[in-house]
């Protein structure tokens, strides 16, 4: 096993350049002074925690990618669930960024306790269950020594709910924009005079199916939903800017409802209820924590002792995905996971970031990305002499995305370079 003494992570200056690093994926190539107040309004918006979970599906990703022993992958972290999941398949190094401190301060402390927890029952009560009162001995007995001082202070610091470590003893999956918002929607079903946790207890898709068209559609189809959401504000804490709004309802954002019903719809019915996680955590605000209840493959039993095994070959950086393209070496990097990042830039953004995506491939690179709307978002926005080289995957982008468990975004795409053929 590899040594859990030192796990390289990387420290740096975690929250000093925080907002200006968002101010730059959110601004793109717009002068400062013409980012709209809706710009200015999110860049300030996403400086929190946004997820306490990443909504792209690691089982999705790795099937995407192939076979990962021995790979370099870089990842943008979110919730940090993909970048630590993907170590139980074994690769080289796992490179991971991320603009927003709290997301970086949330992986450094999914490595620490992987280092500092001895057995996996440890590490699940920490971020499996997230509310049992002794985590808050775990942490300080054990976590808090391995974690880096920037991380520290962003846990033991006071926010509006109190000391930030303690949501793990509250149910740290209720936190977080996108968790005060899932909250919202269960306080509005019940006015509604709707449980969204009946879900949870259906025993086959059918009966999803059934319960959502009769219960839940009806809600989004009301007056309330239907203005609310056609405002780029309601969605902030989905961690959707203004632009990707745009792409999201394909700019008739009086269509927003419809969109967001029919991703909730696919959400709660693309596989059976117990084999979902994502679905708990969206109308159950947790995980399934009975033995064989869904959860991320980083938090399952059987992938713990390897999980440890190559924990030290996890690399954390607050930076921007190109400006950490830009310092790795040639012909380095095997698979690229950019989530929805790419729905954020501008086309000169995405030329830019893919001329360093090319030049730091190996010959069988892979990148795989997600989108708001269907289309891939790149097609026509690469220079002519990287498009040559890069070629979407149809069949397997499609089949993968009719399977992705998440459900929310509109389409998944999977890129290989022509070289490989």
């Amino acid at each position: 096993m590899t040594s859990l003494n030192s796990p390289r992570v990387m420290d740096g200056s975690i929250s000093a350049n925080n907002a200006a690093l968002l101010q730059q994926a959110v601004y793109g190539q717009k002068e400062q002074e013409r980012a709209s107040m809706l710009d200015r309004l999110f860049a300030f918006w996403f400086q929190r925690l946004v997820y306490p979970q990443i909504w792209e599906d690691p089982v999705i990703d790795m099937q995407a990618m192939g076979p990962l022993a021995g790979k370099h992958v870089i990842t943008i972290s979110s919730g940090g669930c993909n970048a630590l999941s993907y170590l139980t398949d074994g690769p080289a190094k796992v490179s991971v960024v991320d603009l927003n401190h709290a997301h970086c301060a949330l992986i450094n402390l999914k490595i620490a306790a992987v280092c500092a927890l001895a057995s996996h029952a440890d590490f699940y009560a920490f971020f499996g269950h997230a509310d049992r009162k002794a985590n808050a001995a775990l942490y300080h007995n054990k976590i808090k020594a391995r974690l880096p001082a920037r991380a520290r202070d962003y846990w033991e610091e006071r926010s509006l709910s109190g000391v930030r470590i303690n949501a793990f003893t509250k149910g740290f999956y209720r936190f977080g924009l996108l968790g005060n918002l899932i909250g919202f929607l269960h306080t509005l079903a019940r006015l509604n005079g709707i449980k969204l946790e009946e879900l949870l207890s259906l025993s086959s898709i059918a009966e999803q199916e059934r319960w959502f068209d009769q219960k839940i559609a009806p809600i989004f189809d009301g007056w309330f939903v239907r203005n609310v959401a056609a405002s780029p504000l309601a969605l902030f804490n989905l961690g959707i800017p203004p632009h990707q709004y745009q792409a999201l309802c394909n700019g008739e954002p009086n269509m927003m409802a419809e969109v967001l019903k029919q991703r909730a719809r696919k959400l709660a019915t693309v596989v059976d209820i117990k084999d979902n996680y994502f679905a708990w955590q969206g109308y159950g605000r947790r995980y399934d924590t009975r033995p064989e209840g869904s959860c991320p493959p980083y938090l399952m039993a059987r992938h713990w002792e390897s999980l440890r095994a190559n924990i030290n070959n996890i690399h954390v950086q607050q930076a921007s995905y190109r400006d950490v393209l830009m310092q790795q070496p040639a012909r380095s990097i095997d698979r690229y996971l950019l989530l929805d990042a790419q729905d954020w830039m501008s086309d000169e953004e995405l030329r830019l970031l893919w001329n360093e995506i090319e030049r730091t491939a190996t010959p069988d690179a892979r990148v795989v990305f997600r989108t708001a709307g269907e289309a891939s978002c790149i097609e026509g926005k690469l220079s002519a002499e990287v498009a040559l080289l890069w070629h979407r995957n149809h069949r397997v982008s499609d089949s993968l995305h009719e399977k992705d468990r998440s459900a929310i975004y509109g389409g998944l795409h999977v890129y290989e370079r022509m070289a490989a053929h």
